[in-house]
């Protein structure tokens, strides 16, 4: 977050200027910069002793709370890691041991997942509650080492002169569906120029309102909240609101810019139009939204609804914010696709390593102040390319795409090291591609595409879906098969529409989730089907 010199100026710039909206909690530049001057100092008594890195994080969704300690943890140097709640405890336990942090900022809804984790440096941390409030009906195991209470910290004296900032560190923690988290390491502070970018790209100021309606764990999200509140902006904290309270919030707090996850965004759009407050619109100006399962749909009924405000980002925990779509060129352009961002460089490579032509596609790697140093736990495949500008360090990345006449970026697979199969990978490819072609159609909201093999449906693909509105399923089923037959006619196909598709906070589709959801139906309508079709053959 930002640190406690610049929250200051901002207090003396106006002082009961409102700096953090949380529900019913207000906290203006004169009382953020007084809370975490206090947290700060309380902080500062329990952190190690000595001037080396220090390392915190957070198991919590948007709160004042954690604001606060963030920007306390800036203050002093510390730096403050953002961990998935839904990696699962491995992968947590992983993360913990490599970061090994001596602060750890929990909420009690993620107490229990917390006690759960063994790390070496565990039993000596500091564990700080953040909400001091137990969650209706959580069934917490008491630990050996209980929690001190965020009001403690908050309620320090303030020190006449606070320590030294620590040497700086930067992670962020990659999350994957085909393989456990890394850690991505930055070593040179690039908050600053990464805030100048964006405040030059999209013209944020402190007159904005800005909602953060992402969970602070995913990457682009935090970088925004970063970015707002080091302009001076009002930032209104909104992380797992519902729709018709987002709805209200845009228009109650004159919202006008934001981060929204794609299935947040897809709920706020399926309200009905009389739901939905008429000015809405009247103050927004900048919506983005992660780009990676944003439809067809999405894109037009947002144009429809809300104007020309939403973006596309394209990135990650290793590029940062890459690549973003602004909303005129969203309407005729492919899904995950997007504009390079100001500082970043964008290779496209062959099998041999070397740049490709435009329009060819090709391995991605990106280059710039955003791209991470390298992983905490292991080797990074990295390259040195003079695309024009000079030697740059370019991350390669397991993504594939190509650069068009436009200088636009599209996304348009994903490249493994395993040795595989040439056919399976040919299909691998041709299902990503599936994906995107079923987001561009404007008959569905939402859907996603997952390979499965077992007995009773062999090698085949499972494609649940939303419809744009109840009643309209025939026109998904129709488009849907089409679309599957044509991309992959080898493998046979379960169309199925759906309520919803589960998403994790941080953006990624709950592929297990909704297996579980969808394959004992298709099982049961295959068996139905099989046994229509013996009784009219006998």
């Amino acid at each position: 977050m930002i640190k406690l010199d610049d929250i200051r100026r901002h207090a003396a710039g106006g002082v009961t200027r409102d700096a953090l909206v949380d529900g019913q909690v207000r906290l203006t530049w004169g009382q953020f910069a007084e809370t975490v001057e206090r947290t700060a100092a309380g902080l500062s008594g329990h952190l190690p002793p000595g001037d080396g890195p220090v390392r915190a994080v957070f198991l919590a969704g948007n709160s004042w709370q954690l604001a606060v300690a963030m920007s306390a943890c800036a203050t002093l140097g510390v730096s403050c890691t953002g961990l998935d709640p839904d990696s699962g405890p491995d992968d947590l336990g992983q993360v913990l041991t490599w970061l090994e942090p001596a602060v750890v900022f929990v909420t009690s809804g993620h107490r229990a997942t917390l006690d759960q984790l063994v790390w070496p440096s565990g039993p000596q941390a500091l564990h700080v509650l953040l909400d001091g409030v137990s969650a209706p009906g959580a069934q917490v195991a008491p630990t050996a080492h209980q929690p001190l209470n965020f009001d403690r910290l908050a309620s320090s004296e303030p020190l006449r002169t606070l320590p030294a900032p620590r040497p700086y560190e930067s992670f962020a923690v990659a999350s994957r569906s085909d393989g456990p988290s890394r850690i991505a390491v930055r070593r040179t502070p690039t908050e600053g120029r990464q805030l100048v970018d964006l405040v030059d790209e999209f013209g944020l100021n402190r007159d904005d309102v800005h909602l953060a309606s992402a969970p602070p764990a995913q990457s682009t999200a935090l970088a925004l909240t970063r970015t707002m509140l080091g302009v001076g902006a009002t930032v209104v904290l909104a992380d797992g609101v519902g729709p018709q309270a987002l709805s209200a919030l845009l228009v109650d707090e004159r919202v006008t810019s934001g981060v929204i996850t794609p299935s947040t965004l897809h709920a706020l759009l399926a309200l009905p139009e009389t739901a939905e407050p008429s000015p809405r619109t009247r103050h927004l100006r900048f919506l983005l939204t992660p780009g990676a399962h944003l439809g067809r749909w999405s894109v037009n009924t947002a144009w429809e609804r809300l104007g020309p405000v939403l973006h596309t980002a394209l990135g990650s925990a290793e590029t940062g914010l890459s690549a973003v779509m602004g909303p005129e060129e969203l309407l005729v352009s492919p899904p995950r696709s997007g504009h390079a961002t100001l500082g970043t460089a964008v290779a496209v490579l062959g099998e041999d390593g070397r740049p490709l032509d435009q329009g060819e596609t090709g391995r991605l790697a990106f280059a710039g102040h955003q791209v991470m140093d390298g992983y905490l736990d292991g080797e990074t495949n990295t390259t040195t390319l003079d695309l024009g500008a000079g030697e740059q360090r370019f991350l390669v990345t397991d993504e594939a795409g190509y650069v068009d006449g436009t200088g636009r970026l599209v996304v348009t697979g994903r490249v493994t090291e395993v040795p595989v199969v040439v056919r399976d990978s040919a299909v691998d490819t041709e299902l990503f591609r599936l994906e995107s072609d079923l987001l561009n159609l404007p008959c569905l909201r939402d859907t996603a595409v997952m390979r499965v093999s077992s007995a009773v449906l062999g090698d085949a693909i499972v494609v649940p879906f939303i419809a744009v509105a109840v009643g309209r399923e025939a026109t998904g089923y129709q488009a849907l098969n089409a679309a599957c037959a044509r991309r992959v006619p080898s493998l046979q196909a379960h169309v199925i529409a759906v309520d919803t598709i589960p998403y994790s906070p941080t953006g990624r589709i709950r592929t297990g989730d909704l297996l579980d959801a969808v394959l004992p139906i298709i099982t049961l309508n295959l068996q139905l089907e099989q046994s229509m079709q013996q009784e009219m053959s006998a």
